[in-house]
């Protein structure tokens, strides 16, 4: 690696053009600042300056030496500034949360994009278990789960709940559900399927109930924005939270079974603990605590 030091005694010299006025910039003596460029060019394994007299001019490999030199210089500057700069507006942020939540907040998140173009918006739709994955290798900077977690390193705060739905096709409306008949029809599964349908199945029909196992499953997707598809065309039904259900557009296709006990998911903001954040993140805190409370 080219000596710091040395490449910034030869730009100065390059742009003051005399060894005597350069050492006086520098706080340098005159065989100090010769003593740098041969260390340079000996570093460097060729000839930087051609002198004559008092002056000199530079070799091809001294101009690109000085190209080099001056990017080098530029991109140090604009580095520091940006250490310096933390801009509320510009910059990359990076969430994760369920797919449920993701549909819902993501149209939010974009619109504050629109006005603000020098952000990026990472959201990734994920489990738990991965949204904590994440945080913990710092492939994000904050997640929504649906679990209390014990760590040290992480902290989170409650920031809403979240109503979730047993949805069946619209034909089934004026029937009072029981374990036959879902089993009858089949469940839809997904990423969050098991831990959606556990909850509603032992609150409301079997308390006893440990195992998606033990369901008919008639077929798994994983885009959230087809789940409830197949419950439309009367080929199964599904659990959701509620604002995934309400996005889906043919409305009319579905029903939301009325439920003995109500089953509400607590949703919790997490984050590194000791992990500071940029300001661009305080509008996204800000508008998740507005939008789910």
């Amino acid at each position: 690696m080219i000596n710091t030091q040395w490449l910034q005694t030869f730009i100065m010299l390059v742009e003051v053009g005399h060894f005597t006025q350069t050492a006086e910039k520098l706080f340098m003596t005159q065989p100090g600042v010769s003593q740098h460029i041969k260390k340079l060019e000996q570093q460097t394994g060729t000839p930087l300056l051609q002198r004559f007299g008092k002056r000199f001019e530079l070799t091809p490999a001294g101009e690109t030496l000085y190209r080099y030199g001056c990017r080098r210089r530029d991109e140090e500057s604009a580095l520091y500034q940006e250490l310096q700069n933390d801009d509320p507006f510009a910059g990359e942020c990076r969430l994760a949360c369920s797919g449920a939540l993701a549909t819902y907040l993501y149209p939010h998140f974009l619109q504050h994009q629109l006005a603000h173009p020098d952000l990026t918006i990472q959201l990734e739709a994920a489990p738990n278990k991965r949204i904590i994955e994440s945080l913990n290798t710092n492939q994000i900077e904050l997640g929504i789960i649906t679990q209390k977690v014990s760590s040290a390193e992480l902290e989170q705060e409650a920031v809403g709940i979240d109503l979730l739905c047993l949805v069946v096709p619209a034909g089934m409306k004026t029937s009072e559900m029981n374990m036959d008949q879902l089993n009858h029809l089949g469940f839809i599964n997904h990423p969050d399927g098991e831990h959606y349908v556990s909850q509603v199945i032992q609150a409301n029909f079997d308390s006893k109930f440990n195992s998606i196992e033990t369901l008919n499953v008639a077929g798994y997707i994983n885009q959230l924005s087809q789940i409830l598809l197949p419950v439309s065309l009367g080929l199964g039904y599904t659990v959701l939270p509620e604002k995934a259900v309400n996005s889906f557009p043919e409305q009319s296709d579905i029903h939301i079974v009325s439920l003995n006990k109500s089953v509400y998911e607590k949703l919790y903001l997490i984050r590194k603990k000791h992990r500071p954040l940029p300001k661009r993140y305080e509008y996204f805190i800000h508008q998740i605590h507005q939008l789910l409370k």
